[in-house]
C-alpha cells in the first residue's frame, strides 16, 4: 500500500474535464502514469479494474492509481468528470498524463491495482477505495474543470486548493458512521429512483424490487445510505435538477420531468432542500462549459 500524511500533502491537478459519452464508449486496457477519479454526474459506466468490475452510477466515483491494470466503458449515454491527479508533487503546474497512458497487455490486466492509504492526524491510516459513492464532491470537481479550461493567473495553486478540499470531503463521508459502499442488497431501489426519479416511490415497491420485507429495508436503507428513502428520492430530484439547470434546461421541463406537479412547487422544494431558488442557483453556478472541444482532443483521458 502507498501512504500519504493527509497534513503534510501537495497534491496537483494534472488534468480535468467533464465530457459525455456515448453507450458502449470504452478506455483500455490501459496503464496510466498518475492517479484518476472517475465520477459520474449522470448515465452509468463500468470499471473493470485487474480482476474486479464496479458498476458507476450518478454520484458515484471510481479510483485507481498508476501501474493498475483497469478498463473503462460507459453502459448507456453518460456525463461524467476525468480527474488526474499526483498525492504529491513540490509544483503545482499541470503535468498531461496523455505522454504516459499506454495500452495494458493481457497479462498485466490480471495483476491486483495498487493501494493507496492516508494517514490522518491522529496516526490512523484510512484505505482509500477504489469505488464509493459520494455525490458532495461534485461541485468541487465542477470548479476544477473550471479553473483548469480557463487558466487564469495562478490557476495551478487554486487547481491544488480545490483537490486538497475534495480530499478532506472523501476523508470525511469514508470517517462518517453512516458510510457504506451501498451493496448489492439496495442496488436495485437506488438505481430504481435514480433513473425514474419521477415517479412516487412508495417503500413496499422499493422494498418489493430488492426482496425484503417493507420494515426490514426501511431500516437497512437508512444503515447503508444514512437517510430514508423518500428523503433520499428528494435529494436525487435535486441533484438532477441542478444538473438540468447548468445545462440550460427550461424550468417548467425540469419540474415536469422530475414529477413536480408545478413550477411553483418545484421551486419551494428546490429552496428548502438548497437554501436558493432554481433561478438564484442558475445564476450562480452556470458556466460555458468547453468538456466536448477538450474530449475531442484528448480522446484517451
Amino acid at each position: 500500500m502507498i501512504t500519504h500524511e493527509l497534513y503534510s500533502m501537495s497534491p496537483t491537478v494534472n488534468f480535468v474535464a467533464r465530457s459525455a459519452a456515448d453507450t458502449g464508449t470504452t478506455w483500455g486496457p490501459r496503464i496510466i502514469p498518475d492517479c484518476q477519479l472517475f465520477y459520474v454526474i449522470s448515465g452509468e459506466a463500468v470499471l473493470e479494474l485487474g480482476t474486479e468490475r464496479y458498476s458507476i452510477l450518478p454520484g458515484e466515483c471510481v479510483f485507481y492509481g498508476a501501474n493498475s491494470p483497469h478498463q473503462l466503458s460507459t453502459v448507456k449515454l453518460t456525463d461524467y468528470v476525468s480527474l488526474h491527479f499526483s498525492w504529491n508533487e513540490s509544483s503545482p503546474l499541470p503535468v498531461h498524463p496523455a505522454h504516459g497512458i499506454r495500452v495494458a497487455s493481457p497479462t498485466e490486466q490480471t495483476f491486483n491495482p495498487t493501494s493507496y492509504g492516508l494517514v490522518l492526524p491522529e496516526g490512523k491510516l484510512l484505505h482509500v477505495p477504489h469505488h464509493v459513492r459520494i455525490p458532495v464532491i461534485e461541485t468541487t470537481l465542477l470548479e476544477m474543470v473550471v479553473e483548469y479550461q480557463q487558466q487564469h493567473l495562478t490557476y495551478p495553486y487554486l487547481l491544488r486548493s480545490l483537490l486538497m478540499k475534495m480530499i478532506v470531503l472523501i476523508v470525511r463521508q469514508l470517517r462518517s458512521p453512516s458510510h457504506s459502499q451501498h451493496g448489492p442488497k439496495i442496488q436495485n431501489a437506488l438505481r430504481a429512483m435514480r433513473d425514474y426519479p419521477a415517479r412516487n416511490w412508495s417503500v413496499s415497491k422499493l422494498a418489493q424490487l430488492c426482496g425484503y420485507h417493507s420494515s426490514y429495508f426501511t431500516r437497512l436503507f437508512r444503515e447503508e445510505v444514512g437517510q430514508n428513502p423518500k428523503h433520499f428520492l428528494i435529494s436525487e430530484r435535486i441533484r438532477q435538477a441542478k444538473q438540468a439547470l447548468l445545462n440550460g434546461e427550461r424550468m417548467d421541463c425540469i419540474a415536469e420531468r422530475l414529477g413536480y406537479i408545478s413550477i411553483h412547487y418545484f421551486s419551494r422544494n428546490f429552496k428548502k432542500e438548497t437554501g436558493v431558488t432554481p433561478s438564484e442557483f442558475k445564476q450562480q453556478g452556470t458556466v460555458n462549459y468547453t468538456e466536448r472541444d477538450e474530449a475531442d482532443r484528448n480522446p484517451m483521458i
